[in-house]
């Protein structure tokens, strides 16, 4: 019962989630008509994946407020997404042809995620930004 009222504060982490994977999993020919440009699809990683951050360290500062753990902000808000960024690579791979897994996404993704958790910083929402409040 815990978990869907965990799950319950983090809907929007969920639907970024969603979105990511549809636009991961979905065929190529799904997005013929989109306009592209010379390492768009790396771009898009690192959009996507800073969003996401940016989501869970909202969505982790006002459920958990300031009574969780460092290691769980951490966990919640940088190990799972650059996880998720591997995982979706890897499934890409062999559960999703003609989705090819590439290094240079998974390293788009993770570059995201530092730029989320960069911008997050700037605007004192991480633990070490917060003087020790989320210890």
């Amino acid at each position: 019962m815990k978990l869907l009222t965990d799950l319950r504060y983090y809907w929007k982490s969920i639907l970024v989630i969603a979105g990511i994977l549809y636009l991961s999993f979905a065929p190529p020919s799904t997005f013929t008509g989109v306009p592209t440009f010379q390492n768009e699809d790396k771009l898009v990683h690192v959009f996507l994946y800073a969003c996401l951050t940016i989501i869970l360290i909202f969505d982790f500062h006002n459920y958990k407020k300031l009574t969780a753990k460092k290691i769980a902000f951490l966990l919640y808000c940088l190990i799972f997404p650059i996880v998720l960024g591997g995982i979706v690579e890897i499934f890409q791979e062999y559960f999703f042809p003609p989705r090819t897994a590439e290094w240079t996404d998974w390293l788009s993704d993770i570059i995201g995620v530092l730029a989320g958790w960069f911008a997050m910083y700037l605007l004192k929402l991480t633990p070490k930004s917060t003087s020790g409040k989320s210890e």
